[in-house]
């Protein structure tokens, strides 16, 4: 199977057109649109963005945006942000920030994606189809954002968020109530991160043992909501950021290779630039190894899933090469003594770009699930097609909707508008070609929308 389509291919446009005239794609548009959404990967929305510009709101949705302070010395773009009309005039001549930002967003702007975005909000809004009337309608709302935010919710039919709250730009327990609150009656169900713990205690002049066990103690804490494990609540599973940083992950037990890499750590602080990614992230490398082995073995234990960050991007922190999905195959299989144990395990974003990797993974590997994020919503129109390479091979159990929403409530919004017509109409292709009939073309977006990311994560609100 391919990760690359061609869009020029006569097939793909005859099915584009055929599915999206066929009168069966209202009937069964209308039906997926009236389900409910559990969202398998998310993340928070603050009231930092209630009211913005277009140059900054292109910034926060766009992926290519949001990491633009890592294109400057390590804090200066914030001061530069937050700073008075002097701070920011030194610190401009020093970088030439604003040239740069305004580059960046002007491309940006330029995109389909953002295009699209714009005339789907302008219908939301009643307004024109312009970025800057779309902002201007949305800094009104922004008057009563979190109301806004709630109807953004209610519209799509959300009703359940598996939050990742290990990124959170610095919010803590009150930031994260208050979202989960408006939100409601959307259910948000936590998930702690293994990089969480790693913040915490890198930075602590402390012997090994002492490291390991206030590792599996802040762990314990995050799972089980003690304390001030996941600020308070208990996590339904975990989440890894280790692919970016090494690529191949392969599992360690050895603590005395754990323990040299600790003591490395411990001897280089500050002492490579942090540029040099590599360099950087080899030092800690097999210490993140046995901590993602220590969480992945709770995981087998309470038969919770393990996402792992995979494909998508957020350069230029991450190396973008690193994050191929077959480099979770050691991790799906999870050997030790001869056996393959096979923890669930979720890669992310879809693999996105190489949807076709982590589709196959999926495929061959029954403990290894495949969820939409990220290529939902930025695919937008070929949506359909990667829909429809997706269930070519994914068992249609084991699919789930996600977002990876982050920033910006419209994200959560648009996913959930984009990722219910095009799966409809990806779902019609099949009658159409007679691979599904009616009834189990519905059945599959029930799956997919909710009742996948409920059963695996044994969530106790009753299915529709």
């Amino acid at each position: 199977m391919t990760d690359q389509l061609d869009p020029s291919s006569h097939t793909d446009h005859l099915s584009l057109f055929r599915s999206r005239q066929h009168p069966e794609f209202m009937k069964i548009f209308e039906a997926v649109d009236a389900l409910p959404i559990d969202d398998t990967h998310c993340h928070l929305i603050t009231d930092r963005d209630a009211l913005t510009t277009p140059q900054r709101y292109v910034e926060r949705i766009s992926l290519a945006g949001y990491p633009i302070s890592d294109y400057f010395p390590h804090g200066v773009y914030d001061r530069w942000l937050n700073g008075d009309e002097a701070t920011r005039h030194d610190l401009n001549k020093s970088f030439n920030i604003q040239s740069k930002v305004a580059g960046i967003t002007a491309d940006i702007a330029q995109g389909v994606f953002m295009k699209f975005l714009v005339k789907e909000l302008s219908q939301f809004f009643g307004c024109e189809p312009r970025l800057e009337a779309v902002i201007e309608a949305r800094n009104e709302r922004g008057k009563n954002y979190w109301a806004y935010v709630n109807k953004l919710f209610r519209d799509v039919k959300y009703e359940n968020i598996m939050l990742d709250t290990g990124y959170a730009e610095g919010c803590g327990a009150v930031e994260i109530s208050r979202f989960e609150d408006a939100i409601l009656p959307c259910r948000t169900n936590r998930l702690a991160r293994i990089e969480m713990i790693q913040r915490e205690l890198f930075p602590l002049d402390i012997s090994f043992d002492e490291y390991e066990e206030r590792f599996v103690t802040r762990m314990h804490e995050m799972l089980d909501g003690e304390g001030e494990g996941n600020y308070g609540k208990k996590s339904y599973g975990m989440k890894s950021y280790l692919l970016p940083y090494i690529g191949l992950i392969r599992p360690l037990y050895d603590r005395e290779v754990a323990q040299a890499s600790w003591k490395n750590l411990r001897k280089s602080s500050h002492k490579i630039p942090p540029r040099d990614r590599e360099a950087n992230y080899n030092i800690s490398k097999d210490l993140r190894r046995y901590n993602f082995t220590i969480a992945l073995e709770e995981c087998l234990k309470r038969d919770i899933p393990m996402q792992i960050h995979t494909g998508d991007g957020e350069a230029p922190f991450v190396i973008l090469r690193n994050q191929d999905p077959f480099f979770l195959e050691e991790v799906c299989r999870f050997d030790r003594d001869d056996v393959m144990r096979m923890p669930k395990i979720i890669p992310l974003h879809a693999g996105y770009p190489s949807v076709g990797k982590a589709a196959w993974l999926s495929h061959l590997y029954p403990n290894c699930y495949f969820e939409l994020s990220i290529m939902t919503p930025f695919v937008h129109q070929s949506l359909f097609q990667r829909y429809m390479q997706v269930m070519e091979v994914v068992p249609l159990s084991k699919i789930m909707y996600a977002s990876d929403a982050y920033h910006i409530p419209e994200l959560y919004w648009l996913s959930g508008r984009w990722g219910k017509r095009y799966l409809a109409q990806a779902l019609t292709e099949h009658v159409v070609g007679g691979s599904l009939d009616f009834d189990e073309a519905i059945e599959a977006a029930k799956m997919i929308l909710f009742k996948n990311n409920r059963s695996l994560y044994k969530l106790d609100r009753a299915t529709t």
